[in-house]
């Protein structure tokens, strides 16, 4: 799989954790494998299929729903609160650096000498967890653990949270990174991990740290013991070490202003928080290939692909994976354009009875018959992009109730019959995406005064607009 194939995955698979994060974890995983194996079998002719938000929320619902028909879902057994004891042995942190490959952070702290000594072990029903050592900068925190199965079944430990003085750190694109094929683990298997949670900036974190852990059997597909370990970690270690900048400056593509509010450089990372003017016209999703590039006389260095943290309707903040472009000349960020929609134009209107669109931002988008029967009140909506941008797309995402010509109200349906689903993206030279998006409004909405109005949260329509600004200078910092 291309690179930027991988990130665009594992972006799809962060934001559909955050929009489902309520269920519970195996059950979110068992969706997820069930979408792909359908998508394959509905792959298109050299075109890659990337599985977005609807596809996969989808199928957790489809999950719920199958269990609830079963009977009550296994009781879990509560949390308990475990004494550590001090490890026989100290661990390696060299053990972990084949996961430092997925992070930034992580290579920066073993590089440096950055990580926190924990040594704390536990042992319980013949499942081992050793807590390695632990790091953070206030913005992201780490926990290197080790698991050891001496069990005859097949498990694996799931980190459910972090909380620093009873302050829970946020779950976005929080979990576990490990270098294996799987993170479950045959009996007598040991396996790494490193537990990575974002931090919210505003946020009164105080020391020390609590892990929350479960440990899943996949023999009797129940957790066997839920686990909590108090960990001596401060809410930032390198307090001393950071630096803060508040350039003031804006990015303006379209006519939109992105306003640069902080540049944070710790010993792990380079955090650039952005907010989306509220004077904007259009709502931006996303910035095209952000780029942080530094300048130092005749030389020039650049960094390519941060990740993103917190980002909505207002705000995102960028990543980057370096932490010494202060200290050059000039350090900006530019970027290839954005992917943004007027704001007027954020909602779809269908005569249902008709099945046709009223009212959408464009017409690339329309109501096409599925592959199957549908039921009553159910529509498939396709878009397609020629020219698209493809490998920076994202997923068509509606809104889940709408509203009927009167005004009120009304909840989407759980999908009864149409099955298609997804988010495809061509592979070059095509540059064309593609998405299926069923609707089920129920058949009672045959009936509901029309045309019915979904409004969008995300909707691909990239504005190619190359614009830079000016982070931090040696010039503008005396």
């Amino acid at each position: 799989m291309l690179e930027k194939e991988q990130r665009i995955l594992a972006q799809d698979s962060d934001d559909v954790n955050t929009k489902v994060h309520d269920l519970p974890e195996m059950m979110l995983s068992t969706a997820v494998r069930r979408g792909i194996m359908q998508g394959r079998n509905r792959e298109m002719r050299r075109r890659k299929l990337f599985y977005g938000i609807g596809a996969i929320a989808v199928g957790a619902a489809a999950i719920m729903i199958t269990i609830s028909s079963l009977g009550d879902a296994p009781k879990e057994k509560p949390y308990e609160l475990v004494q550590t004891a001090s490890s026989p042995q100290p661990a390696d942190f060299e053990s972990f650096r084949p996961i430092a490959a997925q992070d930034q952070g992580i290579a920066a702290a073993l590089d440096q000498g950055l990580v926190k000594r924990i040594d704390q072990s536990v042992e319980k029903n013949g499942f081992r967890i050793d807590i390695a050592g632990a790091f953070t900068d206030g913005r992201k925190a780490y926990i290197m653990y080790s698991a050891q199965n001496l069990t005859d079944h097949t498990a694996h430990p799931l980190v459910e949270s972090l909380d620093f003085g009873g302050v829970e750190a946020s779950n976005f694109r929080a979990g576990s990174k490990h270098a294996m094929s799987s993170n479950q683990l045959s009996p007598g298997q040991t396996g790494y991990y490193v537990y990575t949670a974002n931090l919210v900036p505003s946020a009164s974190y105080k020391g020390d740290a609590t892990l929350a852990v479960k440990i899943w059997d996949s023999t009797t597909n129940e957790y066997r013991d839920q686990l909590k370990f108090t960990i001596p970690l401060e809410p930032n270690m390198f307090k001393n070490e950071e630096r803060v900048y508040h350039p003031g400056s804006t990015l303006i593509v379209d006519g939109q202003k992105i306003n640069v509010r902080q540049v944070q450089f710790t010993p792990l990372n380079t955090y650039v928080d952005l907010e989306y003017d509220r004077s904007n016209g259009k709502q931006i999703f996303k910035l095209l290939n952000p780029v942080l590039i530094g300048r130092s006389g005749d030389k020039i260095q650049k960094v390519y692909y941060p990740d993103t943290m917190f980002s909505d309707e207002t705000k995102v903040t960028l990543v980057f994976k370096t932490n010494t472009f202060d200290q050059l000349d000039r350090t900006e960020l530019k970027v290839a354009g954005v992917a943004a929609l007027d704001k007027d134009k954020m909602k779809i209107v269908v005569d249902l009875n008709k099945k046709e669109i009223i009212e959408a931002p464009d017409d690339h988008i329309q109501i096409i018959e599925p592959e199957g029967p549908a039921g009553a009140g159910e529509i498939l909506f396709h878009f397609k992009l020629e020219k698209a941008q493809a490998a920076e797309s994202f997923g068509l995402w509606l809104e889940d109730s709408f509203t009927d010509a009167e005004g009120v109200k009304h909840k989407r349906l759980s999908p009864e019959n149409i099955t298609q689903s997804g988010h495809i993206v061509s592979r070059n030279p095509d540059d064309s995406t593609e998405d299926y998006n069923p609707y089920n409004f129920g058949k009672e909405a045959l009936d509901y005064p029309q045309p019915l109005t979904i409004g969008i949260k995300q909707y691909w329509n990239p504005i190619m607009e190359s614009q830079s600004v000016e982070l931090v200078s040696k010039k503008s910092n005396r």
